[in-house]
């Protein structure tokens, strides 16, 4: 639930996928799937102090994510992407991964949302090795898993779909994308700014 509402991360997932093929596609995805496996352990070993610490650092998360996103927007964009021929400057898969990976950490809808986890699954205060550790290792998985499970399925998917159309569209597609990712943290600064104001 929390890796699938189609964001910024989504769009760059699927915007590497068109570029440079499902294996990086799928590297994109593994690293918010990695950050969210993060978030799980924190809160299962009873770090939700610390989840929620980070929720009074939203201000310069916030404007580190949207000024990245803003980057990898423009350069998405700017991309130009041959997919019937391997792409002559395809991403690092390092750098795919960690991209996705430090994004989704700070992403304040993920923070909140682990924080709402833990307090439920956690509630009145008590500790979070109370419920077991065998149940506390099952959710971790189940977050890791789950969040896998959609970035296999958006990755194969566009990739499916991009086999069925020519190439000027997948362009304007990775293209649009790009711009999308750009426009999400233009969205992100100027509206934590405003806040701050």
């Amino acid at each position: 639930m929390i890796a699938a509402p189609v964001g910024p991360i989504g769009l760059l997932c699927m915007q590497r996928t068109l570029a440079d093929g499902w294996k990086l596609g799928f590297i994109t995805g593994l690293g918010a799937a990695s950050a969210d496996l993060l978030y799980g352990i924190l809160g299962a070993l009873g770090f939700a102090a610390i989840i929620s610490l980070l929720s009074t650092s939203l201000l310069w998360l916030s404007i580190a994510g949207g000024v990245i996103l803003i980057y990898l927007g423009v350069s998405a964009a700017k991309n130009k992407t041959n997919h019937s021929a391997k792409n002559k400057n395809p991403h690092s898969p390092l750098k795919a991964y960690l991209t996705t990976f430090f994004l989704t950490l700070s992403n304040p809808m993920t923070i909140f949302a682990f924080i709402a986890i833990f307090s439920a699954i956690v509630p009145n205060g008590n500790s979070p090795t109370d419920i077991g550790l065998v149940k506390l290792s099952i959710i971790c998985l189940g977050v890791f898993l789950g969040s896998m499970a959609w970035w296999v399925f958006l990755t194969s998917a566009v990739y499916f779909l991009a086999a069925k159309i020519n190439e000027s569209k997948i362009k304007t597609v990775s293209c649009l994308a790009g711009v999308s990712i750009a426009l999400f943290g233009c969205h992100t600064v100027v509206t934590t700014i405003i806040k701050v104001l």
